[in-house]
């Protein structure tokens, strides 16, 4: 299932066939990160490093389920980080990520989707609220950094941005697709961002990059339909007819 206002298959070719650049969120349309490790499970390790004193201080409820939700409530109720309790926090969640990134599932058709592109003279960066050294683990382990990587840097992941460390920076903030632009040379209109979330599309829309949407659940797609996303579909193995 796809919504445009042209047809769908169509709509869709063209939007590859004009990229240059094509971003991907990490934690959806490249892999199913907390699939081992579940995400309820990081937050409430994260609450216990926090403690009863700085829940009550981040205005934190013991039974959030979303890691970066703890770690934004802790980085506002503390800015300056003076307690020292944000760089922990940052620094378990980057440790956590980067287990769960060990184990993480790839998202089904994820793989040739990116073989086709890159096939096709495409560029592939990754713009993520999750920590890069997650998402190089899970690159690296299924053979992919190369495909996030510059010729003459076949393993560096060059085209990789993470979660930054003032996550006031993290998307809907459009920083991390933004500095993949500037990196590559691609202006906003040769770049393309493929994301499961409304922080995706409301990034990509403030970067000027155009977005397809992609959810399996109805509610979640009509989600990313509210935050502006035009163009939908229910899997990343939709994406693969229109591929170059």
């Amino acid at each position: 299932m796809l919504t445009s206002t042209s047809s769908p298959s169509k709509r869709l070719r063209e939007l590859f066939s004009r990229a240059r650049l094509v971003l991907l969120d990490f934690d959806g349309p490249v892999c199913d990160l907390f699939a081992q490790r579940s995400a309820p499970e990081i937050a409430r390790r994260l609450c216990e490093r926090i403690g009863p004193d700085g829940l009550r201080r981040a205005g934190i409820d013991a039974g959030v389920t979303d890691p970066l939700r703890v770690l934004i409530a802790t980085h506002r109720a503390d800015p300056g980080d003076e307690s020292g309790l944000v760089l922990a926090v940052r620094k378990l969640l980057a440790e956590e990520e980067t287990l769960a990134a060990a184990g993480a599932v790839p998202t089904p058709g994820a793989v040739p989707l990116m073989e086709r592109l890159v096939t096709a003279g495409k560029l592939l960066g990754v713009a993520s609220n999750n920590c890069a050294d997650a998402i190089r683990t899970h690159l690296v382990l299924h053979g992919l950094i190369g495909y996030f990587s510059d010729p003459g840097r076949p393993g560096d992941g060059h085209r990789i941005v993470g979660r930054h460390d003032d996550p006031e920076m993290m998307k809907p903030h459009p920083y991390a697709l933004e500095a993949l632009l500037k990196a590559t040379g691609t202006t906003p209109g040769d770049g393309l961002m493929i994301g499961d979330s409304p922080n995706d599309a409301l990034a990509a829309a403030e970067a000027g990059v155009r977005f397809i949407g992609v959810h399996p659940d109805a509610a979640k797609r009509a989600a990313l339909r509210d935050a502006g996303a035009e163009h939908l579909v229910d899997s990343v193995r939709e994406l693969l007819a229109a591929a170059p």
